[in-house]
This record gives structure tokens, sequence and C-alpha cells, in this order.
């Protein structure tokens, strides 16, 4: 249970950072029944960034199920130069483990901060991964 919430704290320490990077400094008001028709990309970033409940949702979305937001995501992080070490390396030296990759990227808080980055920066990305979340 520890390393569940040491694993969100970080989830969400790190999109902190991705917020105050990304996004501009009015916060855009939410409410529950909104969905990604609706909402702008300013507004999908703040919810997601601002919503513990809407991270888990989308961390069990990811490691429990594919989608092309994942695909994609991987892709990115075997791609990326500074992510593409640990990942191959996690890969060849758990080849059995291929379904726990997204594990794998949540439990590092590098790799889940350029995940969450390559998310909320692309808004296509990210309107599929509100999708999978029910928003």
């Amino acid at each position: 249970m520890n390393k569940k919430k040491t694993i969100l704290k970080s989830i969400f320490i790190i999109l902190v950072f991705v917020y105050t990077g990304c996004s501009s400094s009015q916060p855009a008001s939410m409410t529950d029944g909104m969905s990604t028709e609706t909402m702008e990309v300013d507004e999908m970033k703040s919810y997601l960034q601002d919503n513990p409940e809407a991270q888990e949702k989308l961390k069990e979305e990811l490691i429990n199920n594919e989608s092309d937001v994942r695909e994609k995501a991987v892709n990115y992080l075997k791609k990326n130069p500074e992510t593409k070490t640990k990942v191959l390396d996690f890969l060849k030296s758990n080849p059995e483990a291929k379904g726990k990759l997204m594990e794998y990227i949540f439990s590092n808080p590098e790799l889940t901060q350029k995940l969450m980055g390559f998310i909320t920066s692309n808004p296509k990305i990210l309107k599929q991964a509100m999708s999978l979340i029910g928003m």
C-alpha cells in the first residue's frame, strides 16, 4: 500500500511540474459532467493534473488495457534519447514481462514524467487519454 501511495505522490508531483511548465497560469474551472467534446485542451490538462482520481484511472487504464495511447506512449519512450536506454534495458532483461512495462514505467519517476509530458503535450493523445477515463 505504501508503494502505491509513493507512486501516486510521485505522479502527482511530476504532473505539477508538467502543469507549471506547460500550461497557462489561469486555472480552468471544471465540472464532473464535462466531456472531451466540451473541454478545451488546457482544461483537459488542468483536470488531469489537478485530479488524483483521474490520474489513478489513467494509470490503471494504461497498465491494464491495450490502447492507442499506451502504444504511442511506449513508442515515444523507446525512441526518446533520454528514456530509450531504460525502457529497452527493461525489455531485454525481462523478455517475458512485456505486459509489465507500464508498471515499470510508473515505478520510475523520470519515465512517468516523460510519459505524462508526452500525453499532455499532444492534444490528440490527451483527448484519447481522457476518453480512456470516461471523459
